[in-house]
């Protein structure tokens, strides 16, 4: 079992000194979601459940491997004044923590944007292939190089890459303007779920769905925040305004601590007039 931040050594825990302040980038790092059910869930769990996720990797060209699966939580690194495009995507409802209390307990990652043609690629694909190819088992001395290599494919995605618009249309769109930021459970990934990364005949909707919820009865893999660590919740409307403060009255909380998230609660349509 790896180890988490607050067991690491002290010489390899984060010094933040005075704190951090990030002057082009956010200093809130967002989940966006597009139901209200599944901001609830997070507020009744105070914790964001990661979930199975296929990611396609054809663009590194690993021979017939197209595509991985595996669990995780995604953020963005946007501020506010350019956050509309990014949440017509991926949902008006939002949950903002605070990027170094988020830093401080989880070894949370931003990711690689990677140029396919790049000199990193090519290195990147000659030694995944070189293991990836092989008939013979990997020797010892050479498990922590493919952890490595697994540790860095999962950590990765193209610069850009081919989407659907909303007309169903494919169109040339640029993944880097996400400005993503990924949580992996694998610290504490449980050995019954069997690897991390899914063999590629369990990847279907079907089964990333039974696997989600198998990973969500094991609260050690959970993104698990404090209330302090909330600077925003993001939801579309008025509506939806009332039913979260819903949520947050049937919490076990003090009213005062009630009070205090209700007013972090932010209309997400009035972040930018492209919404």
């Amino acid at each position: 079992m790896k180890e988490t931040v607050a067991e690491l050594p002290n010489t390899l825990k984060p010094d933040f000194g005075n704190e951090l302040h990030w002057y082009n980038s956010s200093n809130v790092l967002c989940n966006y979601m597009k139901k209200q059910d599944y901001l609830d869930t997070i507020l009744k769990n105070r914790a964001i459940i990661p979930r199975y996720v296929m990611e396609p990797i054809g663009y590194l060209n690993l021979g017939d491997l197209k595509t991985i699966c595996f669990p995780m939580t995604c953020f963005c690194d946007i501020p506010f004044s350019r956050v509309g495009t990014h949440m017509s995507r991926y949902g008006e409802y939002g949950i903002g923590l605070d990027k170094v209390a988020v830093l401080k307990n989880y070894r949370i990652q931003p990711i690689h944007y990677m140029n396919e043609s790049s000199p990193l690629a090519d290195d990147f694909r000659k030694a995944f292939m070189s293991f990836y190819n092989s008939e013979e088992r990997v020797a010892k001395s050479a498990e922590v190089l493919l952890d490595y290599l697994i540790s860095t494919i999962v950590y990765m995605k193209p610069i850009w890459g081919r989407e659907k618009n909303q007309e169903g249309n494919l169109e040339n769109y640029v993944y880097q303007d996400e400005c993503e930021w990924r949580y992996i459970p694998s610290d504490n990934f449980p050995d019954e779920l069997g690897p991390l990364i899914l063999p590629q005949r369990e990847t279907s909707e079907n089964a990333r769905g039974v696997f989600s919820q198998a990973l969500a009865r094991h609260k050690e893999c959970w993104l698990k925040f404090n209330w302090e660590d909330i600077r925003y919740l993001m939801v579309p409307d008025e509506k939806a305004v009332k039913a979260t403060i819903d949520t947050i009255a049937n919490l076990a909380l003090k009213d005062d601590e009630k009070y205090l998230l209700i007013s972090k609660i932010e209309i997400s349509r009035r972040f930018s007039d492209n919404m």
